[in-house]
């Protein structure tokens, strides 16, 4: 997140919480490291006056300010680390900042001091992070400060003897000339900081609207997209199935060649049907869970029955393994992501492999396991498993496991694949045992 768009997310009032919480902190560690990086440049240079100016009350002063800064630069640093940045308050870091530069620019030199200017800067970074009375308030606490430092100026010398001959100029009017000049000039920068903070706020709601419009014609055409995908696999789902009846009947005459040619037909027909029907799967939205009270363990196994002869085909062994846990699911459209999962596990299965699903409570959630001793998941997937489209099967549509991840989120749970020790692949579902109250039916 760049600089000028966290501030924007910062200073907008009408943004979700969420977006202003984020930016606040990315702001506020921007604050804590850079004072963090220049409380030692700064502690340098007062340790120079320290050295080199022999009034004892300005060596004092100096000493116990930058030994303030540099004790809650570092206990923030420290905590920042440790909490993270939402343990810290924005306002506090940048008053002690400004009180501590105020006391700096007091003890070398006031209003001549070589750190004045920094406290311009400061009242233009208060107009670009906060609200008006926070930049009114900090506003009003300096203009005093300034013209007490001019008094003081005149009636009691503020000016170092390092300075030489520049503390001729604190007698007369040039300290309440500068006191005006400072005065002038941090109410200007402040106001600066506003129209800054008005410009970014300006560009971030243009930025917002304009991604709003964006989605919302990507909205437009993927649900016209999708409707018409549903449309055309449900007008094929009736010429296939008479297809596929054809060609039964017709293995029925044939041998020979003609009989192996009409089983590839059959074959690739179940395959087509297969592909349409996780297309109007994924096209369709999600209807209403329906709930009911199951036995995940035996959930399970009904799953893996109906994977018996495609286990025996492709000699894998399919074994269930858990403990009876009731949860509160719609038993149909778990069964479907297992199902899915499990076809996936015998695909990637070496002949002569293994595929175990495990059942396990786990406090409030149930989880299963689906593992395989197949190659794993390839590495050009990286996190796009889930992406619809996207598969590494030769016959594969790339639809199933954003269904069924979808449908594990529509329960509350969360379905995730990762490698398995000892080498393969293990797809984890984890579900509510529960449903949450919005997800009750």
């Amino acid at each position: 997140m760049s600089l000028a768009a966290t501030l924007a997310l910062r200073l907008v009032p009408t943004v979700d919480d969420s977006f202003r919480a984020s930016a606040r902190l990315a702001v506020l560690e921007r604050v804590v490291r850079v004072r963090a990086l220049v409380a030692p440049l700064i502690a340098a240079f007062a340790l120079a006056f320290i050295l080199l100016d022999p009034t004892l009350w300005r060596r004092a002063t100096l000493a116990a300010v930058v030994l303030v800064l540099v004790t809650v630069s570092y206990v923030e640093w420290s905590r920042a680390r440790r909490l993270g940045s939402a343990a810290l308050n924005l306002r506090f870091n940048f008053f002690v900042m400004a009180g501590g530069q105020a006391a700096l620019v007091t003890t070398t030199g006031a209003l001549m001091s070589p750190l004045g200017p920094v406290l311009i800067v400061m009242a233009m970074l208060a107009g670009l992070l906060f609200d008006r009375a926070t930049v009114r308030a900090f506003v009003l606490l300096l203009l005093p400060t300034f013209f007490a430092l001019a008094f003081l100026h005149v009636s009691q010398g503020l000016v170092p003897e390092l300075f030489g001959e520049a503390r001729a100029f604190e007698r007369g009017v040039a300290p309440w000339l500068l006191a005006c000049t400072y005065s002038s000039m941090v109410i200007v920068a402040s106001r600066i900081g506003a129209m800054l903070q008005g410009i970014l706020e300006r560009l971030f709601f243009e930025a917002v609207a304009e991604r709003d419009r964006r989605l919302a014609g990507y909205a437009e055409q993927t649900a016209a997209l999708s409707g018409l995908s549903a449309e055309i696999a449900h007008e094929l789902k009736n010429p296939l199935a008479s297809v596929k009846g054809l060609g039964a009947l017709v293995a029925k005459d044939v041998s020979g060649k003609a009989a192996e040619r009409v089983a590839v037909l059959r074959r690739e027909v179940d395959r087509m049907q297969g592909v349409l029907e996780e297309l109007l799967d994924f096209s369709r939205p999600l209807v209403p869970l329906a709930m009911e009270e199951v036995d995940a363990l035996a959930l399970c196994r009904d799953v893996a029955r109906l994977h018996e002869g495609s286990a025996a085909d492709r000699a894998v062994t399919l074994l269930v393994r858990g403990d009876a846990v009731t949860l509160a699911c719609d038993p149909r459209k778990v069964r479907q992501v297992l199902v899915n999962l499990v076809q996936n596990a015998l695909h990637a299965s070496p002949r002569g492999g293994e595929v175990e699903l495990s059942v396990a409570g786990e406090g409030d959630a149930l989880v299963v396991r689906v593992d395989d001793r197949g190659p794993g998941l390839a590495d050009e997937l990286g996190g796009r498993a889930f992406e619809a489209g996207v598969t590494t099967k030769r016959d594969g549509s790339g639809i199933g496991l954003a269904v069924a991840r979808s449908l594990a989120r529509q329960h509350g749970g969360e379905l995730t694949l990762g490698p398995r020790e000892g080498g393969g692949c293990r797809a984890t579902l984890t579900l509510p045992r529960r449903p949450r109250a919005e997800e009750a039916p």
